[in-house]
């Protein structure tokens, strides 16, 4: 292999080292430029209204009846998805936004591998979100995942926090009042509470590989006086205006997005350069033909 070929290789290879992890801050990137842009195209559609999943929720709860039937859904790849009642299967039934967090993210009917990687994911055998007394739905993410950092922070939420269900026409608040760190197999720990309308949020512990058990935040809901439901979506995104972002939410998202910057510019630099050598090598074989 001749010197000039070996260093177009160089030149590849370099390329190739660049490429590799900005896709990875790349996509990350991309979602934190675009979830709430996301957020506001759902909250702009004809069908994402309380009113068009409510009798089917609570069809489903009832159902149900308290009980807990859910699976780990971190524990295994083979899990298959359980039939849902939104029309499309994989499509969004609601909102999860969390302003300490910067957090907007899409909720999908099962906590399945598929829906994991698009956003957080209602984990099937629990309440879904409701009214009622003796609730206690729990929505499960991932502590960082290819195109979103997901819960990554989820335990810089504190008692008081606010944590928001929503469609366009309601928003469910609820204040988290604990967190606690089970074991995979400790379903129980997932069951409702008499009296009580919970919300748990469920991700991986620790940050750190190995992952081997689960962190729970726990939250209830905020009735107003009446006994109504906190507020409604945009009314209760205009109280998130006084809401102090977490610092460390705030540090990782500059960083990934400068990391990005930095890789482009790189990416482009050495790009040149090796149009430059190709280049380079094409009037070199030129001249020697000539000669």
């Amino acid at each position: 292999m001749s010197k000039k070929t070996m260093r177009i290789m160089g030149h590849v290879l370099i390329l190739l080292g660049i490429l590799l992890p900005l896709y990875g801050f790349g996509s990350l990137s991309k979602g934190i430029l675009l979830e709430k842009a996301k957020y506001r195209a759902f909250m702009a559609s004809e069908d994402a209204t309380y009113e068009h999943v409510a009798a089917e929720m609570e069809k489903y709860n009832e159902e149900l009846a308290g009980e807990v039937a859910a699976v780990d859904p971190f524990a295994t790849d083979d899990y298959v998805a359980a039939e849902s009642f939104i029309d499309d299967p994989e499509g969004i039934f609601a909102y999860l936004r969390i302003p300490k967090l910067d957090l907007y993210q899409p909720i999908f009917m099962d906590a399945s591998k598929v829906n994991l990687a698009k956003g957080v994911a209602h984990i099937m055998g629990t309440d879904m979100p409701g009214l009622s007394p003796g609730l206690r739905p729990v929505i499960a993410g991932h502590r960082g995942y290819y195109q979103s950092t997901f819960f990554i922070y989820l335990d810089e939420l504190a008692e008081g926090d606010s944590v928001f269900v929503e469609w366009k026409d309601k928003a469910l608040e609820y204040k988290v009042y604990n967190q606690e760190v089970i074991e995979p197999w400790e379903v129980e720990k997932l069951a409702p509470i008499e009296g009580r309308k919970l919300l748990t949020l469920l991700t991986c512990n620790p940050m750190r590989p190995p992952r081997r058990q689960r962190l729970l935040v726990n939250c209830e809901l905020v009735e107003k006086e009446d006994g109504a439901a906190a507020a409604n979506a945009s009314a209760a995104a205009d109280g998130d205006k006084k809401v102090v972002v977490s610092k460390k939410v705030k540090q990782m998202n500059a960083a990934v997005l400068a990391i990005t910057a930095a890789l482009v510019v790189l990416l482009v630099w050495r790009g040149k350069k090796f149009v430059d050598e190709l280049r380079k090598k094409e009037e070199e074989e030129q001249e020697e033909v000539q000669e």
